[in-house]
């Protein structure tokens, strides 16, 4: 482990720069502030979005995902007893020919006969032969079946993905999210860990870049020990201009961010690590932030913007995103049919917004917010619980349990 000496640990108010609070979440929504979201009463939304829209949206997709998640049980189900009615076959093939065996040895016990139990020969080899046809017709048959069950499954689940996807992208409340993105095959490649309540969600990214320099965000030096002169090989210090660096590598979660930056000839590699409060520099193994002549050469204004324009990246410069994968406490969700598990979590969480908007508005059988622009013009939204429910109750018992969750099934 790196230590940072505590002595020459640096703090973001030594900087003498403009204060920024890194702690916000930049990353929130990915949408510029426009419009304040309020209860009817006029107290703030504790989330500022547009709750009744994010509301209905969760409705859509559930009408979508669940029915899509059923027929994915309905495929497995049907291909597990079909499978299973092969498989006897199978055995039944096999206590056809063990009885052959055994019947033909009980009919020429005692028999010398060189004709007769060459009869018994062929006669058990024929049916043999017929009996390991019939079964390699039936285990293609299983086979057949199970790639056509496992090809509709993979269609329904990569369905289901894409239902979700634009949801899970801005209206789950409350999760926490952690960023990568690297360089593969001098291509910049990113992802996003979600997680709320036991939910995790991992979104692919695709950058507006197919790769990022140093410059691309901001330009500084760092400085460095070098060695100088034919002879005496002086070790002297110059700052080293990192402009033209690729970034190789970044991470960001929480407060914290980590990047790695390299020249193109792979000679010079840095490390940077940061939180709210410090920042860590490494050239190669050694720690300039904790070298004492090194340290005080860092120009950590620039260091600190640059570091905040890697938090912006993730933002500003994601081209698309798309829902790769769903765990719930670690296991696939769309593989393990518990996407409606999901729903349900993100109904309790939606269901608290719910009760305050009913316990704060002026009619009870309304779920109402108030939206107000910046030029004081106000309107109201909402959505009944009837027709909430009625929306959710088409979908069956499972929406009828997601009504009752939410807080608007009808009593």
């Amino acid at each position: 482990m790196i230590k940072i000496y505590p002595s020459k640990k640096y703090m973001l108010t030594d900087l003498n720069v403009k204060k920024h609070n890194l702690t916000k979440d930049i990353l929130a929504t990915g949408e510029e502030f426009k419009m304040k979201y309020t209860f009817q009463d006029s107290t703030e939304l504790p989330v500022q979005r547009d709750f009744i829209q994010d509301l209905q949206d969760f409705i859509r997709i559930s009408k979508e995902a669940i029915p899509l998640e059923k027929s994915i049980i309905e495929i497995k189900q049907g291909n597990k007893e079909e499978t299973t009615s092969s498989q006897g076959k199978l055995e039944e093939i096999d206590r056809f020919q063990a009885d052959v065996v055994g019947y033909m040895e009980e009919l020429t016990q005692g028999i010398e006969s060189q004709e007769i139990l060459e009869i018994k020969a062929k006669i058990i080899e024929t049916s043999s032969t017929a009996s390991l046809l019939k079964k390699n017709e039936r285990l293609e048959d299983i086979d057949r079946q199970n790639r056509l069950a496992l090809s509709e499954v993979q269609q329904f689940e990569t369905r289901i993905l894409a239902t979700l996807s634009p949801f899970f992208e801005t209206s789950i409340y409350g999760a926490e999210h952690a960023y990568y993105a690297s360089g593969e095959d001098k291509e910049l490649k990113g992802r996003q860990v979600s997680s709320v309540n036991g939910i995790q969600y991992e979104f692919e990214l695709n950058f507006v870049h197919n790769s990022l320099k140093v410059e691309d965000l901001q330009e500084f030096t760092l400085p460095v020990r070098a060695k100088s002169g034919i002879l005496s090989r002086e070790e002297k210090v110059k700052k080293m201009n990192v402009s033209d660096f690729r970034i190789m590598s970044i991470e960001y979660e929480g407060d914290s961010i980590r990047t790695v930056l390299q020249d193109k000839d792979a000679e010079h590699m840095f490390t940077i690590s940061a939180d709210d409060r410090t920042f860590l520099i490494l050239y190669g193994d050694h720690d300039i932030t904790g070298d004492e002549k090194l340290a005080p050469l860092i120009d950590r204004e620039a260091l600190y913007m640059f570091m905040v324009k890697l938090k912006e990246f993730f933002t500003e410069s994601v081209g698309s995103k798309r829902l790769r994968r769903i765990m719930l406490d670690g296991k696939n969700a769309v593989e393990e049919n518990t996407v409606f598990d999901c729903l349900k979590i993100i109904a309790g969480i939606y269901g608290k917004l719910v009760r305050e908007c009913i316990e704060r508005g002026y009619t009870k059988e309304e779920v109402t917010i108030k939206m107000e622009e910046s030029a004081s013009v106000r309107t109201e939204k909402y959505i009944s619980k009837s027709e909430a429910s009625s929306e959710l109750s088409s979908i069956g018992s499972e929406g009828m349990e997601l009504a009752t969750i939410l807080g608007v099934a009808e009593a």
